[in-house]
């Protein structure tokens, strides 16, 4: 049989399908019945999408057993870890298989990164490979799946990027290593404790315990913090019916400086006059924002949509593979000065918001955009593809809409005028005591007028013109210094960044693993070490603290970037790893002694009181439906019906009812398409037989109040059902 076609490999459906037909006509071949081949008639291509990673690094038969195994023996001997198929690889292996006999040559479309170059040719290319020797392998490096991109890049393919492939498979090889070894290493430690709370083992990580022992510094800081008492004196003063503040130059008045505080407080208290003896005002121009690259476009997303960054990447992923904005995993920060912004902002021009700016932009042309740091080379920074009003039906719920909202509006203030502010300092003099009082407010909008989510908040534009302020008050305040605070998703994301801690895809999926391994637990908007993480990071810091610093896993990414950057091999890496880990291992090893004296002593009764409460904290990432300002949490008293409240001290309404049987799990990253509420997955028990069933609190408690039998219950939707856990539309046939 003669081989003349061409294999196309992509790692999702929609991906593989966007490939195939922007390439010619389409016909769909069923292969089983999750995974359909994309065949291009005329041009005897097949598009095989995978399901991401197909294979994945497990122990090897030997080293299964955890009990008969040595885990020392993980690190020191190459064959203690191999590549398996993952449990529902067959039918994608048996398709690369079937279609590499057909054709004559490969061409590598998975995601255009580390992790997709890792996926292409090293989990597809050996199946591939073992089939059919002789075929030639090139490689199609998508930054969009638009049409025109995909028909430029599959008439321009390069030669495979094995050193990006070599750093993913690299980085899989290492974390398997480390992962594995140290995880069976310190739980049959701990396990005297670990059975006393139920818990099979206790997972530990070259990145996830490193990002835990910060956390715990953090927590340990704000613990031990001592509050120092101090005064502050500050008059309230008004001027144009605007009320502001000024502070005495000398503030804070330590404990020491108390009397001193109180005494110049009843010297002025009853002063009605402050005056003006320096004024200084400057302007200030406010660039406009830099391109977006992943780390830049999560942080924006999670400090102004307060999401987690999980959700912040899915969302941006989502909006990908819907063709509506580029690659979203990118270094790049910087433009190429090929890259067409024009036809870009003209699609903008009729939009019905964001039209009357792009229009501006383009009688202005103002069509060059800022410059970030990082020109890396793989794609361009993140770019809204499509013009689209945000109750488009391309949006599958209100959060894309939400995304793309904010993604859209940072793209075009990149082009706009800088900003501009007036900071005026007062120096006043209230009966020979000096105060200071600076005013910030903005002149100009510039770019803020498109992108006012970048907007700090600003004082009102006040004219002074006397020497003379009216006071209205002057107050004497008794206050504490505070602790730093708890890590949000956005400084979270911010310090693993800073100590270059996973990378830009990865950092979110670390933080979502200490989660679900019960280390930390995000309340409102911050996160918490729980009980379980301090232990386990108090009993490793006393013996292992080289291995919880940044500074190892940084040495770690730093050797993974050499394999990028064609300084250093995978293979030396990795035995680099391997002496390095080892000396770390031993030393674990020989201080077992201590941290098993150190459980003898602990309170086991009050430890597992402590987890139980901390387990029993559920909440939705979805926020309040009465108040839109916090999530809800899921309360379970003893004895009592179980509700949702919202997290909001203030929320007038507060609680929503929800069914009193069934298990319960938030589906946190899955929203009803009506109302944008987390969808919930309820397990229960009927004549006994289990089942489960889902519903939208929200539509729920609607369907009571307003005595409308089943609404709620997603399978009585009429325009929606749920598809793998996700609330879709309903196709009508």
């Amino acid at each position: 049989m003669s081989k003349l076609g061409t294999l196309i490999i992509a790692e999702k459906n929609k991906a593989a399908k966007a490939i195939a037909e922007s390439l010619g006509q389409v016909k769909s071949i069923k292969e089983s019945n999750r995974l359909s081949v994309y065949n291009v008639i005329q041009k005897d291509i097949y598009v095989l999408p995978l399901r991401g990673h197909i294979l994945e690094y497990r122990n090897s038969k030997k080293y299964k057993s955890w009990s008969k195994s040595n885990p020392r023996e993980i690190i020191t001997n190459p064959d203690a870890i191999k590549k398996y198929p993952k449990s529902y690889a067959i039918p994608y292996i048996n398709a690369l298989k079937k279609y590499a006999q057909k054709c004559n040559r490969c061409i590598i479309g998975t995601d255009a990164d580390i992790e997709g170059c890792a996926i292409g040719l090293y989990d597809a290319l050996p199946i591939i490979k073992k089939t059919n020797q002789s075929i030639k392998i090139s490689q199609m490096w998508l930054s969009s799946l638009q049409h025109k991109e995909i028909k430029n890049k599959f008439n321009n393919l390069i030669s495979p990027r094995w050193n990006w492939a070599d750093t993913g498979d690299a980085r899989a090889i290492i974390d398997a290593i480390i992962g594995f070894s140290a995880t069976r290493e310190v739980t049959n430690t701990l396990r005297p404790l670990l059975d006393n709370i139920h818990k099979k083992f206790t997972s530990i990580g070259r990145v996830q315990t490193c990002l835990l022992y910060l956390i715990y510094l953090r927590d340990k800081e704000i613990k031990d913090f001592q509050p120092i008492p101090y005064f502050t004196i500050e008059a309230l003063l008004i001027h144009q019916g605007y009320q502001f503040k000024a502070y005495h130059q000398n503030n804070p008045f330590r404990e020491h400086l108390t009397e001193k505080a109180k005494k110049i407080y009843e010297n002025i208290k009853d002063e009605k006059i402050a005056q003006i003896i320096n004024k200084d005002q400057q302007k200030v121009k406010l660039k406009p924002p830099t391109p977006l690259n992943t780390s830049k476009a999560l942080i924006l997303l999670t400090k102004t949509l307060h999401i987690s960054g999980k959700l912040a990447l899915k969302v941006m992923n989502d909006l990908y593979l819907n063709k509506i904005i580029t690659y979203p995993r990118t270094d790049s920060d910087i433009y190429k000065e090929t890259f067409d912004h024009f036809s870009r902002i003209k699609k903008f021009s009729s939009h019905p918001v964001y039209g009357s700016w792009s229009g501006k932009l383009l009688s202005n042309n103002r069509i060059t955009p800022t410059k970030g740091n990082i020109d890396a080379g793989d794609h361009p920074p993140i770019t809204p593809l499509l013009s689209l009003e945000l109750r488009s039906s391309k949006f599958q719920n209100k959060l894309q809409a939400k995304v793309y909202d904010i993604l859209a509006r940072h793209y075009l203030a990149l082009f706009g005028d800088n900003a501009s502010e007036s900071k005026v300092h007062l120096k006043l003099s209230i009966k020979e005591e000096i105060f200071n009082s600076k005013l910030i407010s903005l002149v100009s909008e510039g770019f803020l007028e498109i992108a006012p989510f970048l907007k700090k908040k600003y004082d009102p534009m006040i004219q002074i013109s006397h020497n003379l302020i009216p006071i209205q008050r002057i107050l004497l305040n008794e206050k504490k210094t505070k602790p730093p605070p708890e890590y949000s998703d956005t400084t979270l994301l911010k310090l693993m960044e800073k100590h270059n801690l996973g990378t830009k895809s990865t950092r979110p999926v670390i933080i979502e693993i200490l989660e679900n391994r019960d280390y930390i637990v995000r309340t409102r908007r911050s996160y918490k070490i729980t009980e379980l993480g301090i232990f386990l990071i108090e009993r490793l810091e006393k013996v292992w603290l080289p291995f919880l610093r940044p500074k190892f896993t940084g040495m770690i990414e730093n050797l993974l970037e050499d394999i990028k950057s064609g300084k250093k091999s995978k293979d030396i890496v990795i035995q680099i790893m391997r002496e390095i880990f080892l000396r770390l291992f031993d030393k674990f090893r020989n201080s077992k002694s201590k941290i098993i004296s150190k459980i003898d002593n602990l309170d086991l009764n009050t430890f597992q009181k402590n987890i139980n409460n901390e387990r029993n904290a559920r909440k939705t990432t979805s926020k309040c439906p009465f108040c839109n300002k916090e999530v809800m949490k899921l309360v379970t008293p003893k004895g009592k019906r179980r509700f949702l409240v919202c997290l909001n001290e203030n929320c007038e309404k507060k609680y929503l009812s929800v069914p009193k049987t069934g298990r319960i799990y938030i589906l946190n990253d899955s929203f009803c398409s009506k109302c944008g509420f987390n969808i919930f997955k309820i397990y229960t028990k009927k004549k006994n037989k289990s089942f489960h069933y889902y519903l939208c609190p929200r539509c729920w408690n609607i369907g009571l109040s307003e005595k409308v039998s089943g609404m709620g219950f997603c399978s009585n939707c009429e325009e929606y059902e749920i598809q793998k856990d996700k609330c879709k539309q309903k196709k009508i046939n």
